[in-house]
């Protein structure tokens, strides 16, 4: 019985805001910054699952406490790994293929597009010579 009241009361209070407004306002942007470890691509702060309940709690927790932004990221990716952050940092090699991927594809795709058509081009002046 006792169990399920400290339960009861744990979840009621899991949501709570900060007192101080600035406090809040932080750890409300951190926990959209932050990515549910259950959910994958939703932000702690959508997410329903009981993870992200006590990592919003957390997050009050470490801001209260006075923690930096920067400290709260860091013990997130300390337990989570990189994953958890919506913005990886793109330090080494897999980070800079994340931010830069999609630019190699498209120049990449370009590159294509202007050889296939240089390609065609050459072909119809091809036939055309010896239609002539």
């Amino acid at each position: 019985m006792k169990a399920l009241l400290l339960s009861l009361v744990m979840a009621l209070a899991a949501d709570v805001p900060l007192d101080n407004p600035s406090e809040e306002a932080r750890a409300q942007a951190l926990m959209r910054e932050l990515r549910c470890v259950a959910c994958e691509n939703e932000p702690v702060s959508q997410s329903a699952a009981p993870i992200a309940e006590d990592m919003r709690a957390r997050i009050r927790e470490m801001v209260g406490e006075g923690s930096t932004d920067q400290q709260v990221r860091d013990w997130f990716e300390s337990r989570y790994g990189e994953f958890v952050l919506f913005r990886p940092k793109g330090n080494d090699l897999s980070g800079m293929l994340l931010w830069l991927g999609p630019f190699l594809l498209l120049a990449f795709g370009a590159l294509i597009g202007i050889l296939t058509a240089r390609r065609k081009q050459t072909v119809a002046q091809q036939i055309k010579s010896e239609d002539a």
